[in-house]
């Protein structure tokens, strides 16, 4: 199956701006967008209980999908329009088995509207049991949509793996004409930049011949740090981690990913990860006898038994 880039649309400006992005992506990965357009239910018959279609609902319903299928045979990919009459995360359930798209895309813009709305009350379940990437495209980003040529991932030093949903992002990543800027904030009075460089590396999310360009920021908070390094590289996408259980908190909570999203000028993808299974430590041999404890606990145990008494 080609790779399906999932398209939530509402055929306003932005959303159609997000859905060529989003097929520009596709191609180069050799994949497909899905449209997906919300048909509006239509009113019940209060006596009866029954669904009526009346005749502008009918028209309205017409050219929405002739609008949709016009604008999937203008897009740089090849694309399929699906529409759905259900709630958000029924539909979303259901795509996503039949589809397995690599990620879904919304076209985002400062206020909140009624599809963000619909986003946040409906679409959070669905999004925190399929742990889907996402990528968000700014109206503004989206005006003259190009390939990436420079991509920010943004990490911060600690060990991690690609979630299974996101196990086909090195391959499209691989697939932009790209090079890549590892961009970190560093503590207050310190630096981590070369460690959050090998996690990147170790993690095989990016090409193993891909440039590399590091770069620490030092502005805090650590949201505002990493949008300064967007601009100051010059980056044209930038790559979040998601960690385990926190992609839907992260993107309309308060953390880290909601601010850089709500004020990055670029597209943001963010991608779940999962931990990385920490080894066991060795047992410890006190005494004759074998205790397993924490690294860091048996390593104090270790010292206290070896002092000397007190005389």
């Amino acid at each position: 199956m080609k790779p399906s880039f999932l398209v939530f649309t509402d055929l306003s400006p932005r959303s159609r701006r997000a859905a060529w992005y989003a097929a520009l992506l596709a191609q180069a990965a050799g994949g497909q967008v899905v449209l997906v357009h919300m048909e509006a239910i239509p009113p019940a018959e209060p006596e009866v209980g029954l669904f009526t279609l009346s005749a502008e609902y009918y028209q309205q319903e017409q050219d929405a999908q002739a609008a949709l299928h016009a604008l999937a045979g203008q897009l740089p990919a090849p694309a399929v329009v699906e529409p759905a009459v259900s709630s958000v995360t029924q539909v979303l359930t259901d795509f996503v088995d039949r589809w397995q798209p690599v990620v879904l895309v919304l076209g985002t813009v400062p206020e909140q509207d009624m599809l963000d709305a619909i986003w946040y009350n409906q679409m959070l379940p669905a999004l925190r049991d399929a742990g889907l990437p996402v990528l968000l495209v700014p109206d503004e980003a989206a005006l003259d949509p190009v390939l990436p040529r420079l991509v920010a991932v943004a990490a911060d030093g600690r060990e991690f793996r690609l979630a299974a949903s996101a196990a086909v992002g090195p391959a499209v990543l691989s697939s932009w004409p790209a090079a890549f800027s590892v961009v970190h904030v560093a503590p207050p009075g310190g630096t981590g930049i070369n460690r959050a460089v090998a996690a990147v590396h170790h993690s095989g999310l990016l090409p193993p011949a891909a440039a590399c360009l590091p770069y620490e920021a030092r502005q805090q908070p650590c949201s505002a740090g990493i949008v300064q390094a967007v601009l100051d590289v010059q980056a044209d996408l930038l790559v979040l981690l998601t960690r385990p259980r926190s992609l839907v908190s992260s993107m309309f909570g308060g953390g880290v990913a909601a601010h850089v999203v709500r004020n990055c000028p670029v597209p943001t993808l963010l991608l779940p990860t999962a931990e990385v299974p920490q080894p066991e430590p060795e047992p410890k041999t006190i005494d004759g006898m074998s205790y397993s404890y924490p690294a860091t606990l048996g390593a104090a145990l270790t010292s206290l038994l070896a002092r000397p008494a007190r005389a």
